[in-house]
């Protein structure tokens, strides 16, 4: 009756571990969430400098384009992973 018993537990922990395994995913979330940080402090940046000083206008183009860049970067890992 132990060995049914030993046999049994051996199996459950096997199965544990191949489904630890399977639900084993990369998180992303963390990952998302800092470029979307990132994203809304940029487009901020770029439209204070676009509309806050007239002869800044290519730089605050240039800042919201790199914040745009980054929520692409966010985008292709929301979908990819």
């Amino acid at each position: 009756m132990e060995d049914v018993n030993e046999m049994l537990a051996e199996q459950q922990r096997e199965l544990e571990r191949v489904r630890g395994k399977r639900n084993r995913k990369m998180d992303t979330s963390s990952i998302r969430q800092i470029l979307n940080i990132v994203f809304l402090i940029l487009a901020l940046i770029g439209i204070v400098l676009y509309f806050s000083f007239p002869d800044k206008h290519i730089m605050g183009m240039t800042v919201i384009g790199v914040g745009m860049v980054v929520k692409i970067a966010e985008f292709f890992i929301r979908f990819m992973f």
